[in-house]
């Protein structure tokens, strides 16, 4: 992008549409290099007819240039000790529940090219409208701690983390996230073990929706699943099994 070009854009928010995956391809196949690229045309072309609403996108004059990823849990089923792999699963939404209590963030990704340009936060913000609109309570993330490999000899995670809300150190993931109004819950090691700038370690973060109304059942849901207390290990690679 040559500097003329960076006050020539026409920048819309939509949901992503089964077209646009190679847009979606070549841009995680750059912000991700060694953490598996991209998912596959199968598991992205599920998570749309899953999900359509929660897969949202930023585009400039048509091209897909900032994408977010999401589907909605039973927060129940997960408790906040869980992996990344255990909410995504194959990567095609299977464990989507609509009729789940919070919205799962599943992945933010920008091009390179359109950093600085605040289209996260843009994203972010369509995440928040979409939470309030289906009435959930709010919104859970597995937030990434890529600064955290540079200090992992001197602190802890919980240090670090706490640092970097007391703005005492700047991470490229986690700053991003807190300055959104999220919370962090707790640490999970092995959250996401392919990622190794974060040291496998994930922090589960939660938006809270202030006007989420209580829902009221008239016949109480039963379940028809187990959750297994069993801590798998993961790579972004799954994505292409």
């Amino acid at each position: 992008m040559t500097k003329e070009d960076r006050f020539d854009h026409k920048l819309d928010l939509r949901t992503l549409l089964p077209e646009d995956f190679d847009a979606v391809k070549k841009i995680m196949e750059k912000v991700y290099p060694t953490m598996g690229g991209s998912w596959t045309l199968e598991q992205y072309q599920s998570m749309i007819k899953r999900f359509p609403d929660g897969q949202l996108c930023v585009e400039d004059k048509g091209r897909v240039v900032a994408v977010a990823l999401s589907l909605i849990i039973d927060s129940a089923v997960y408790g906040e000790r869980h992996t990344y792999r255990q909410v995504v699963g194959d990567g095609t939404l299977k464990n989507h529940d609509p009729d789940g209590d919070y919205l799962y963030g599943i992945d933010v990704f920008v091009d390179p090219e359109y950093r600085e340009m605040r289209l996260g936060r843009r994203l972010y913000d369509a995440r928040k409208e979409l939470c309030e609109t289906l009435n959930l309570k709010g919104i859970i993330i597995g937030g990434r701690i890529p600064g955290y490999a540079r200090y992992a000899e001197k602190m802890k995670p919980g240090k670090y983390i706490q640092m970097v809300k007391n703005r005492e150190i700047v991470d490229p993931v986690l700053s991003f996230q807190l300055s959104n109004d999220f919370h962090y819950r707790t640490v999970v090691p092995g959250y996401w073990p392919d990622d190794h700038r974060s040291m496998g370690y994930g922090v589960i973060l939660e938006w809270n929706n202030i006007y989420y109304e209580e829902k009221r059942r008239l016949i109480p849901r039963v379940k028809t699943y187990v959750r297994l207390g069993v801590v798998c290990a993961f790579c972004r690679s799954t994505r292409n099994p």
